[in-house]
């Protein structure tokens, strides 16, 4: 009899951890279809930038005009690896001029959402609330979400970038060029790699903070692996994360970019559901 109860207990944790595990595998459910935004016309791109940089910025825009980009929305899913476990998320980026960024990214089990992750960055401060930690008022959170926003914005908020004079490139060769970005109290370096034929952005790294302070930066790459095109704008629509050597910690799949757009409310109220405008 005693033999039978364990074996119907092993035989019961089993199929638990076999359900968990299989749940975890179904992708997560694509959040609905935005409407709106806004045209607010365009601007020409700056001049005297680097030869590979201007290449990129003409690819990206198809000419030498950028829209006029206040705010954006950035939908999609995402496959992350978070403490050696593999998670389909579904997210929403909220990107606000001059560079405040809200991520909303809800983790699924069987498609449907379990966890939510939240971190924003808004006037100089970062807050990352994932479950189990909490972090505010940190120096290396708030350093890594700046630099965080200006990755991000490169990649599908370009305009942010190409229109704000505090953004610096320096040359280093035909297909690579450093971008110097404004912080709190110092400057943050990205090296930019373009690909040799279409003159698209390839990678992006730099040295940033994974863990609250005193942890040291590591390095910090994004690898574009496709692009597409939204209201006109040429931008990466599968991209993967790593640090340092490791194996990529994220997949990222946009569905969906919404340039200028309400996202004030979701900036201004940290937690809970995503809120309208």
């Amino acid at each position: 009899m005693l033999r039978k109860l364990i074996a119907g207990m092993i035989g019961g944790l089993v199929l638990l951890v076999g359900g968990l595990w299989l749940g975890l595998q179904v992708q997560a459910r694509s959040f609905e279809t935005v409407e709106g935004g806004r045209d607010l016309g365009t601007r020409p791109l700056p001049t005297g930038l680097p030869a590979p940089v201007a290449r990129f910025a003409r690819a990206i825009f198809g000419g030498d005009e950028l829209p006029v980009v206040e705010s954006a929305l950035l939908v999609g899913r995402a496959q992350l690896r978070f403490n050696g476990l593999g998670l389909n998320t579904r997210f929403k980026f909220s990107h606000l001029a001059p560079n405040h960024y809200y991520h909303y990214i809800q983790a699924a089990w069987f498609g449907l959402p379990v966890a939510t992750i939240n971190e924003r960055y808004l006037d100089g401060q970062g807050i990352m609330d994932i479950p189990g930690l909490h972090v505010e008022n940190d120096l290396n959170i708030s350093h890594a979400a700046n630099q965080g926003f200006w990755s991000e914005a490169l990649a599908w908020s370009p305009s942010f970038v190409f229109s704000d004079a505090r953004v610096r490139w320096e040359a280093i060769d035909d297909t690579s060029a450093r971008m110097i970005v404004p912080d709190a109290d110092t400057d943050e370096h990205f090296l930019v790699r373009f690909d040799t034929q279409t003159g698209l952005m390839t990678e992006v790294s730099t040295e940033r903070y994974q863990d609250p302070t005193p942890a040291p930066r590591r390095r910090w790459t994004n690898h574009v692996l496709e692009w597409g095109t939204f209201n006109g704008v040429r931008v990466p629509v599968r991209a993967e994360t790593q640090w340092d050597d490791d194996p990529p910690w994220a997949l990222w799949h946009i569905e969906q970019v919404v340039y200028n757009l309400p996202v004030t409310n979701r900036l201004h109220q940290f937690g809970g559901e995503y809120p309208e405008g």
